[in-house]
């Protein structure tokens, strides 16, 4: 099922309304009271949504509506377009943050590097590359992301995914650390792409316990990953999940289902919903944006 990403706020209050589709076929009849019927004991409703966006959400809702292409690494929920170095790809081996089965980094037990590398063959040649992984320890706390320019220089951060706490760092302009809960860790780098004939490249590399990147290895331990994303970085670069050809899955253009928070009563919670026709946008002041649609709910 689609998700609603978490980088976007769920709908606003004012401008919401919620119509029930009626369940009962009533038919006239020639004398007396109508005949009804009830064709089902599903719920199904029609929302009116409004939503306010910042310029980066705009961004990212455009994008996520429309199943854009948003990430050079493919899909973000697996490593299988991933190589790897002293260590495997335990498939299915964690939960995400949003509930989404994906996969570990393990270990071997040779005396190495232990990672896994994606190349970036279609990363721009100038501006700024971003990188972002979102890791949880699976036996090792320590671990780093990184980013290989097209000079073949490594621009890196190392973590502790215990402690949330980012460690030493090279080369990068910018990086970000976010809590996504339950030992999950959102980390974000961006560097210069530079110039040379090297394709670029993001990495994760497992650490030893005292920070060492090359060590004996142990298969039983390593870390989990989800959320990946690699892009060249525009300010406007919230993370959407992605399918194997980095396109964005979102809305289909209004066609596809997705899990979306509604205000069904009992607070806000994420139920199937499709929309019912294009969504319209009004700019605001401070670069806000109003965005309504009106979406069909099914199962609320």
């Amino acid at each position: 099922m689609r998700l609603w990403p978490d980088a976007l706020p769920t709908p606003s209050m004012p401008g919401f309304g919620l119509s029930p589709v009626d369940p009962v076929l009533r038919t006239d009849m020639e004398a007396g009271a109508k005949r009804a019927r009830r064709t089902t004991f599903a719920r199904h409703d029609l929302v009116d949504m409004q939503w306010t966006f910042n310029d980066a959400e705009m961004a990212a809702f455009r994008a996520w509506w429309n199943d854009e292409p948003w990430s050079l690494a493919g899909e973000s929920e697996s490593l299988a377009g991933w190589t790897r170095t002293a260590a495997s790809r335990d498939i299915g081996g964690a939960v995400s943050p949003e509930g989404l089965i994906v996969d570990r980094l393990m270990e071997t037990a040779t005396t190495s590097l232990h990672h896994a590398e994606r190349a970036l063959p279609d990363a721009g040649v100038s501006g700024e590359l971003l990188c972002r992984a979102t890791l949880k320890s699976a036996g090792r706390r320590n671990v780093k992301l990184a980013l290989f320019d097209r000079a073949g220089v490594e621009c890196w951060t190392n973590v502790d995914l215990v402690t949330g706490a980012l460690g030493l760092q090279s080369g990068l302009s910018s990086r970000l650390i976010e809590d996504r809960g339950n030992g999950w860790w959102r980390v974000t780098v961006t560097a210069p792409v530079s110039t040379g004939a090297a394709v670029p490249a993001t990495r994760i590399s497992i650490l030893s316990p005292d920070l060492v990147i090359s060590y004996a290895g142990n298969s039983g331990q390593g870390i989990a990953v989800s959320e990946i994303g690699a892009r060249m970085a525009t300010g406007f670069d919230l993370h959407l999940r992605t399918d194997a050809a980095g396109k964005a899955l979102g809305a289909a253009g209004g066609a596809g289902w997705a899990l979306v928070p509604i205000a069904a009563g009992g607070g806000f919670k994420a139920v199937e919903a499709r929309f019912n026709g294009p969504f319209k946008a009004q700019a605001g002041a401070g670069l806000n944006w109003s965005v309504t649609a009106q979406m069909e709910v099914r199962n609320a």
